[in-house]
């Protein structure tokens, strides 16, 4: 396990003009070479989502389980769908329109369960939308900003994040805005003069772990805790022989086209990350859409990194798409049936799936964790 201690440890957070004093960041380091078959080191679940008449979607943006519920958002963000824990479709929450209570472009969603509440934002009306968890009624609507994900905190708050930057009327944008539920800006966190137009962004800005949010930015190596008052760099994201562009190279070369332009190069492209109990796992770009995947021990610092299509030979798993998030220390993935209906599997549990889907229904959980 190795770690950054260096007291006067300096990184560029996009300001490019300003410097930010890092101490005592973890440094996950993922190994270039894996010779580990890791077919023997994991096991999976599989949950096949219902595809009915009323229920038909390509590929899921944003996840949650809870209390044996599965709420997903699917990639359009036109449909927010419940299916209980075996997949059965349940019902839709709200529909898409422009009408009290529906939205139009939905990009995450929220779960109090002290005040029974589901909580679904839609970033093209700056909209927040607020039903009953219970009944899944209509209760109230919240008008915004401009956002490109968001973020509850653990004390009731909201980050939300903007790739155009908030600005406090300087001209000095922030990525990273606070705010109280009723949408009063607290704070601006993360000053950048890098304002990246067409951003690839391979999953969520944030995510959470133990109640704890997390800020995750696809073009940078640094993963930070976010709180009401401040962003606290956690992690140091590094992998190998691959590398991100530095912040002086982005700014010169790539803030009109942040995609057209990185890909065309050996840096990466975009990441996303996803956390357990015991392991940080990883899926990334390089070389344009070229994807990757890597797993690291957080008890151990033993690290697994593959292109995307060498682990899906070792695993079998074929169809094996995104990353999407976590539920009791599996992370969670979705499998593309077109793929695995035209497959051979050694995979038991697949099996059954793979007689009974088509290839045009919803997609697969799929259910990953360590032994």
């Amino acid at each position: 396990m190795k770690y950054l201690i260096l007291s006067l440890l300096v990184i560029f957070s996009f300001s490019c003009s300003k410097k930010e004093q890092i101490d005592n960041v973890k440094i996950i380091s993922f190994d270039d070479e894996t010779n580990i078959d890791i077919k023997d080191k994991i096991t999976c679940k599989f949950i096949p989502l219902e595809t009915t008449d009323s229920c038909l979607f390509g590929d899921i943006f944003a996840i949650n389980i809870v209390n044996d519920k599965i709420y997903t958002i699917n990639r359009k963000g036109n449909y927010l769908l419940v299916f209980d824990i075996s997949g059965k479709f349940i019902t839709q929450i709200g529909r898409r329109g422009n009408g009290p209570g529906e939205y139009m472009s939905l990009n995450n969603l929220h779960i109090d369960k002290e005040k029974q509440t589901i909580t679904l934002a839609d970033s093209y009306q700056d909209k927040l939308y607020h039903y009953n968890l219970n009944n899944y009624k209509y209760e109230k609507g919240q008008t915004t900003f401009y956002f490109s994900d968001c973020c509850w905190l653990p004390d009731g708050n909201i980050a939300w994040a903007f790739h155009g930057g908030y600005n406090t009327g300087k001209r000095d944008p922030h990525y990273i805005k606070i705010t109280d539920s009723q949408l009063n800006t607290i704070k601006l966190l993360y000053p950048t003069n890098f304002t990246p137009e067409s951003p690839m962004v391979p999953g969520r800005l944030f995510y959470t772990f133990n109640q704890k949010c997390y800020l995750n930015i696809p073009y940078i190596p640094t993963i930070y805790e976010v709180t009401s008052e401040k962003l606290i760099p956690t992690y140091q994201i590094e992998l190998g022989r691959q590398k991100f562009a530095s912040p002086e190279w982005l700014k010169e070369n790539a803030e009109k086209n942040l995609y057209g332009t990185i890909s065309q190069t050996n840096y990466i492209s975009g990441q996303q990350i996803q956390e357990t109990d015991d392991y940080i796992c990883i899926e990334y770009y390089a070389k344009g859409l070229n994807s990757h995947i890597g797993f690291y021990n957080k008890k151990t610092g033993e690290s697994f990194k593959y292109k995307k299509s060498d682990f899906i030979k070792q695993t079998g798993l074929t169809g094996f798409f995104q990353l999407k998030g976590t539920y009791e220390n599996y992370f969670i993935f979705t499998m593309l049936p077109d793929a695995l209906k035209n497959s051979y599997t050694t995979i038991p549990e697949l099996k059954p799936i793979i007689e009974n889907i088509k290839e045009d229904d919803n997609p697969i959980l799929c259910l990953i964790k360590f032994k």
